[in-house]
């Protein structure tokens, strides 16, 4: 393949820092080799901060709202097919990569009329109605755990599917000394046991499972506190979750944090860290808090299983099933010896498959693979 600058054409599927797919695409345009692949990303609004945040490292950001695709704003869908379009001719792409279904249906159409390739990253379990159209007008499909393969059973031969892990930078993430600011910050004391989730609080993560199996362990364990790190993105549930903690006699000891931009200090100074969820594709907070050697608990959803190795970097526990997660969370919470076990063995596997700078490689070897058969 002669040697050359390639451009490259992002869509993200919204414009909100810190969101999971979000962190993942930052850091794979922020650590692309320049000297062969230049990025520009597509976001579809500049409130939410990742536009400012692409724009502080270099990075060409333009605005391109999606809009659904089944309804009738026809008027809507040309014009966004039209500046991708005109996109690909003024910053000369030569491949797109999208990471959701509607701007896959775009860039993908786009790509199709120019001749380019276009790489769709699916980083969700769930199947999507266009599923078959998308699979065939993208040239390679990247998932981001071999648990996600099942979305696509009905093609059988796979074979412009490729995993690729989320990757994160683990010198964001490794283990501190902890500083107790955030045990200081919500009155938790430095000898208590401090178990923490990082997630959205919606329904499909779990966190009122969570809730109940310290409820098990609450006369076990007298000094602990529960640290819900993340948005709340549906009240109801998080009054639900809030209800939950009252009936269980645990209303004291459980914070609701909201959204934490020192997540990996939260980490450093955690025991234990737990992912409840009922569906997931690969979680990024599971490898941040291996990244910080932090004992983690996850569900047997999606990629979590790949993430952890049962009894080994970790413990996997059957979702919406508080009282096997209490009995983990007892286990290492009694155990020292096997938290700090657990945790080094976490750090290891998070440096040897799940760094950032991995999947920064793989993908630019999949790129180069793609562009050299043009």
């Amino acid at each position: 393949m002669p040697s050359k600058l390639f451009n490259i054409l992002h869509l993200s599927s919204y414009g909100r820092n810190g969101w999971g797919g979000q962190e993942s695409l930052f850091y794979l345009v922020s650590n692309l080799k320049r000297e062969t692949f230049r990025p520009c990303v597509i976001v579809p609004t500049t409130i939410g901060g990742l536009a400012s945040r692409l724009t502080s490292h270099n990075i060409v950001v333009k605005i391109v709202k999606f809009p659904k695709v089944m309804d009738f704003h026809f008027l809507g869908k040309i014009k966004a097919f039209w500046q991708i379009f005109e996109l690909i001719d003024e910053l000369k792409i030569d491949l797109i990569h999208s990471d959701g279904p509607r701007n896959t249906f775009y860039g993908g159409l786009a790509a199709r009329l120019k001749n380019i390739p276009l790489v769709w990253h699916v980083r969700a379990s769930n199947p999507d109605r266009f599923d078959r159209l998308l699979y065939k007008i993208s040239s390679k499909i990247i998932i981001v755990a071999n648990a996600l393969r099942s979305r696509f059973d009905w093609d059988g031969k796979y074979d412009k599917i490729i995993t690729i892990y989320n990757g994160v930078d683990l010198s964001e993430f490794q283990p501190q000394r902890p500083d107790i600011f955030i045990r200081k910050k919500y009155g938790v004391n430095a000898e208590s046991l401090l178990i923490s989730a990082t997630a959205r609080i919606e329904q499909f993560k779990g966190q009122k499972y969570l809730i109940e199996a310290c409820g098990h362990i609450k006369d076990k364990i007298r000094d602990f506190r529960l640290l819900l790190a993340g948005e709340s993105v549906e009240p109801a549930y998080v009054k639900e979750c809030k209800e939950k903690a009252k009936a269980v006699g645990i209303e004291e000891r459980v914070i609701f944090a909201g959204h934490l931009n020192n997540v990996s200090k939260m980490l450093n100074e955690t025991d234990i860290f737990v992912l409840p969820s009922l569906f997931e594709a690969f979680p990024r907070s599971v490898i941040e808090a291996m990244g910080t050697a932090t004992p983690v608990i996850v569900t047997d959803v999606g990629g979590c299983i790949e993430a952890v190795e049962d009894k080994v970097s970790g413990f996997v526990v059957p979702a919406q099933n508080a009282k096997a997660l209490a009995d983990k969370i007892l286990l290492l919470a009694t155990n020292s010896d096997l938290r700090f076990k657990v945790a080094n063995e976490a750090r290891k596997r998070a440096v040897k498959l799940f760094g950032i700078h991995e999947n920064v490689y793989q993908t630019e070897r999949l790129y180069r693979e793609i562009l050299s058969k043009r």
